[in-house]
């Protein structure tokens, strides 16, 4: 199956083509970035649940608690520790004028999948084994979550329905550790609440993963 690559710049699509550069950044990222809620989500890498008659907690104790309309159960990644790169599933004017690109680089996917594996496990401080590609999973906040809060490779594909005409597929990589079961930051939150936002990113991954002019093509809108 091909995916896309929208890119601003033809400098950056030949260097995707010719070098295999591909820049990751962190999902810290994607929460501060500010661009009308285009690019930059300030919830990415969060598993929200707001069910319509309200959360109902089970204490340690079996009591039973009925919180208010309006809270929600917030599980979320390390998003320091996850690094994204996004792609779409469809080739489309529509997606490349919302997003102010011109260009498009058109991959097979299975094939730089395995390239950017190789890649980072050359790399002492990744996760060797954590590496996942898929699409994104948009979802209702009325939907249950299930046992996918405490499963960080799940919840980085998670997104609102929002975001669904980008029709993202994701490759995720991330460093030792940040994929292990329950290492999420776990809170409830209340609807009427400001989302806060670091401003602190780290550095983006950098992977160059080869020459990719047999399996990708470039296209301009």
């Amino acid at each position: 199956m091909p995916l896309y690559k929208y890119l601003a710049e033809e400098a950056y699509a030949t260097a995707l083509i010719e070098k295999g550069q591909i820049f990751a950044p962190p999902l810290s990222y994607f929460r501060a970035y500010e661009d009308e809620l285009v690019r930059g989500d300030p919830n990415d890498g969060k598993l929200r649940h707001e069910p319509e008659g309200g959360l109902v907690l089970t204490k340690e104790s079996g009591e039973v608690v009925q919180m208010p309309p309006g809270w929600q159960f917030r599980a979320s990644v390390r998003a320091h520790d996850i690094f994204v790169y996004c792609l779409s599933t469809e080739l489309s004017p529509e997606i490349a004028n919302k997003f102010e690109c011109l260009f498009c680089v058109e991959i097979n996917e299975p094939s730089l999948l395995g390239r950017i594996s190789r890649h980072v496990r050359l790399r002492s401080k990744l996760d060797r084994n954590g590496i996942y590609s898929r699409e994104i999973d948009y979802r209702k906040l009325v939907t249950a979550p299930g046992t996918d809060w405490a499963l960080p490779e799940r919840v980085a594909f998670i997104k609102p329905e929002d975001w669904k005409w980008q029709r993202e597929h994701r490759i995720v990589m991330g460093r030792k550790g940040a994929f292990a079961v329950e290492n999420v930051e776990c809170a409830l939150e209340n609807d009427g609440g400001e989302v806060s936002v670091s401003a602190t990113a780290t550095d983006p991954l950098i992977l160059h993963v080869g020459n990719l002019s047999k399996i990708a093509k470039l296209h301009k809108f």
